[in-house]
């Protein structure tokens, strides 16, 4: 991902510009580039450490919404 957002920032475009093409969603309600592209990097880690790729840009998305990496010892809600 850094080497992606290097890329994005060489090409002289403005942050506000790649903050809102990250943030597309190419199919509506599959999640945004930016979840396309967590859900990738997910499988190539678990793919790494010989486990099943499981992650896929709408359960990104989802975990995302509800904000579960902030939240980690909380319950979230249904």
């Amino acid at each position: 991902m850094h080497r992606l957002l290097r890329a994005f920032t060489d090409t002289g475009v403005d942050r506000g510009k790649i903050e809102r093409f990250l943030d597309a969603e190419p199919k509506r309600g599959a999640g945004t580039v930016r979840d396309h592209v967590a859900a990738e990097m997910a499988n190539q880690l678990l793919g790494a450490l010989g486990q099943a790729a499981t992650q896929d840009p709408e359960k990104t998305r989802r975990l995302r919404e509800i904000g579960n990496w902030r939240n980690y010892d909380q319950r979230p809600e249904e």
